[in-house]
């Protein structure tokens, strides 16, 4: 699915990280969602990487990356903690500067290392996901219904790690297809690698204390940019899939509306697709990819 891409494991700010880095040019981050892991990327990485390299990494506590201990605050799993594993990733492969493209939780990572980092990202591309603070105060009725994992996976160790420990290859394929355009079928290989890192005891846990840091020092974190006028100064182009099968990403808002709140250049349109915009417009999501990070 890689072919002529290196495998490196590399002991990053607070985490060992797993990735694949290929190609030739300007560099350029892919970072992944839940429940699934860098091969979310595999009908995308190949074409990107004749002209950027591309480096697909798994976040901590995801795939084959280290799985650390998140804290009584939570903070093993902020967003922070993981931006800070993807730029000490990154600065080990040689890269001080690059872009990022982020689908779901990778895009939560990918604007919190734009608002951290200002001088070494670039542009930053989300797909399928605003800010966690709107998140939480967009959720309606609807919402909370396609988004019913927030609270789930939020609730104290052991309940969500017991309920999804009692068949966890049916929850990720039932969220995966739920989130989906109704019809579409992931790649075999792909979702058998889900999968597999996915049913591992320690990754669930690590999972559900993403989500924890998502209720609480994720939040906290935005709430503190936002009252402090804080914004991404990078160009964010946002692309967000029109015909998920659960929730959207936007809350019922216009969100590119809510990415102005962050963020002064802002670009983006809506793709006729479900959550997984790497795999179901994998296309779409090079053209874009190719002509955003391109611009200047």
């Amino acid at each position: 699915m890689f072919e002529g891409f290196e495998i490196r494991r590399l002991a990053a700010a607070g985490a060992d990280i797993h990735l694949r880095f290929g190609g030739v040019g300007e560099p350029v981050l892919l970072l992944h969602g839940y429940p699934q892991t860098h091969v979310c990327w595999h009908l995308v990485a190949p074409a990107l990487a004749r002209d950027f390299t591309v480096v697909l990494a798994d976040l901590r506590g995801y795939g084959d990356s280290s799985c650390p201990d998140a804290g009584v605050d939570h903070s093993g799993y902020a967003k922070r903690a993981m931006a800070a594993d993807m730029v000490s990733a990154m600065s080990a492969l040689g890269f001080e500067n690059f872009a990022i493209i982020g689908h779901d939780r990778g895009a939560r990572v990918a604007y919190r290392m734009a608002l951290d980092y200002p001088k070494v990202v670039t542009r930053l591309i989300s797909l399928d996901v605003v800010p966690t603070l709107d998140m939480w105060e967009g959720t309606d009725k609807a919402r909370a219904i396609g988004g019913f994992h927030w609270p789930f996976l939020a609730q104290p160790a052991p309940l969500p790690e017991k309920m999804i420990g009692a068949d966890p290859e049916f929850f990720a394929a039932w969220l995966m297809q739920s989130w989906a355009a109704p019809g579409f079928e992931f790649h075999p290989e792909a979702m058998a690698e889900y999968l597999r890192c996915f049913t591992k005891p320690e990754v669930i846990r690590a999972t559900c204390d993403d989500y924890r840091a998502g209720a609480t020092i994720d939040h906290e974190l935005d709430q503190q940019d936002i009252d402090s006028n804080r914004r991404i100064t990078c160009p964010v182009h946002f692309l967000w899939g029109e015909n998920r099968g659960l929730g959207g990403p936007q809350g019922g808002k216009d969100p590119l509306a809510v990415w102005r709140r962050w963020a002064d250049q802002v670009s983006g349109a809506a793709v006729n697709c479900g959550h997984f915009l790497p795999e179901e417009a994998p296309d779409r999501v090079i053209l874009e990819a190719r002509s955003f990070l391109t611009i200047g």
